[in-house]
């Protein structure tokens, strides 16, 4: 009878320390870590996607993409501006203050 207690206390105690092995660590400081079901969505969850507007800003904490305007035949955009890639929509966004100038339209622009 002790020794059923002793072996399940310590299968029990080996159990959660392999549970504890799997969880993921969270990121370091100043590092975004994204789950693997949402790095390919941008890690923003379905619900909390939002659309970005011209004179909307970027807030710091949301994770883009660069563009290269080459690799989708858009028009090179002027000295201090970028195309970023923010949840999956392309926007012309200003350097310096991260503020939206163009919601790129892919399909449009592709056919230009």
């Amino acid at each position: 009878m002790i020794l059923k207690r002793i072996i399940s206390g310590a299968l029990l105690a080996s159990a959660a320390a392999l549970a504890l092995a799997t969880v993921p660590e969270p990121a370091a400081a100043g590092q975004n870590w994204c789950p693997p079901g949402l790095a390919k969505k941008g890690c923003i969850p379905p619900g909390q996607r939002k659309k970005w507007y011209p004179g909307d800003y970027i807030p710091r904490e949301i994770d883009y993409r660069r563009v290269y305007y080459d690799d989708y035949q858009l028009p090179r955009p002027q000295p201090g501006y970028f195309y970023a890639d923010v949840g999956g929509d392309v926007y012309l966004l200003a350097e310096a203050t991260r503020r939206v100038i163009e919601a790129v339209n892919l399909v449009n622009a592709a056919s230009q």
